[in-house]
């Protein structure tokens, strides 16, 4: 059998326990005329009288008087199952890739933590894939440029990043000094990802066919790549847009100042699925990431 109509299910109830057409409406919001078709239609359907309508008012029948409580318990465990959701906490479920997480996000989270005290953010600090993201296990997601998102991802731009070749200052004063981009042949080239993305975007721009991209150290993530760096361990190209702190320090320098590559595939993007931006959460976030975003302030 098809359930019958919840509204006149509602309807029912809420006159059966009034005992009235009018306040069942009053309660509900609806008029009374509009409790009196939901209560014979929900008759109709299940072909038994469940009033007798009286001139003094409404007298419930013996199947309507054993049907009430059903009902009202039925409606009471749909609240109180409400009640229960409500008073979970609601977490924020976000992933996002270790070098931004490492060095953009995590170092800016307690602000929003504090802002917001309210939502719970679940910060997973990892690589993903779209399967994973759409799984149900979180909410937003940062990426660095993906090309190829699916149709129901929506990507809102964080950071544009720059991009240039940084290393050591100890690596200069021991090895090949670094006057030209053809000097890097000299040198070790750190990669952070297999495919060497991010030496082919930057080679191609300023040193075609100068240098063998193959050569050289991947490491698993750029955020080694820029600590290798750091440690004289060869010449990686890093993201001027997460380098504050090192630039800074004088702990990585710019061989090619003048040399930067801004490229979309490089860029930081929060994504989420595009039917989920209204939710209060997630508004709320995005407004946050991209304030702090606009600020181009380290921490």
């Amino acid at each position: 059998m098809r359930l019958p109509s919840l509204n006149a299910l509602r309807a029912f109830e809420a006159a059966a326990r009034h005992r009235s057409f009018a306040r069942a409406a009053e309660e509900l919001c609806v008029t009374e005329g509009a409790i009196s078709r939901h209560v014979k239609l929900l008759e109709t359907a299940l072909q038994v009288e469940l009033f007798r309508r009286l001139p003094r008012g409404l007298v419930l029948t013996d199947a309507g008087r054993n049907f009430q409580p059903i009902l009202e318990a039925a409606f009471e465990s749909i609240a109180e199952g409400a009640r229960d959701l409500q008073r979970q906490p609601r977490h924020l479920k976000v992933i996002c890739p270790p070098t931004f997480s490492i060095r953009w996000l995590l170092p800016r989270l307690d602000r929003f933590k504090q802002q917001w005290p309210a939502i719970d953010v679940r910060l997973t600090t990892a690589p993903f894939d779209w399967e994973i993201f759409f799984g149900g296990e979180f909410d937003l997601a940062f990426d660095c440029g993906y090309p190829n998102r699916p149709k129901d991802i929506e990507a809102v731009l964080v950071l544009q990043s720059l991009c240039t070749p940084v290393c050591s200052p100890r690596l200069l004063e021991r090895g090949v000094p670094l006057t030209s981009p053809a000097d890097l042949v000299h040198h070790n080239l750190l990669h952070e990802t297999p495919d060497r993305h991010d030496w082919r975007v930057w080679a191609g721009r300023f040193a075609p066919n100068l240098l063998d991209l193959n050569s050289g150290e991947v490491l698993p993530t750029a955020d080694m790549a820029y600590r290798a760096a750091a440690m004289g361990q060869g010449i990686a190209i890093g993201d001027l847009s997460v380098l504050h702190e090192e630039i800074a320090s004088g702990a990585l320098v710019q061989p090619f100042k003048d040399m930067q590559v801004c490229d979309n595939t490089e860029a930081y993007h929060l994504c989420a699925r595009r039917d989920c931006w209204a939710d209060p959460r997630i508004a709320t976030f995005h407004k946050w990431v991209l304030d702090e975003a606009n600020k181009g302030e380290p921490i």
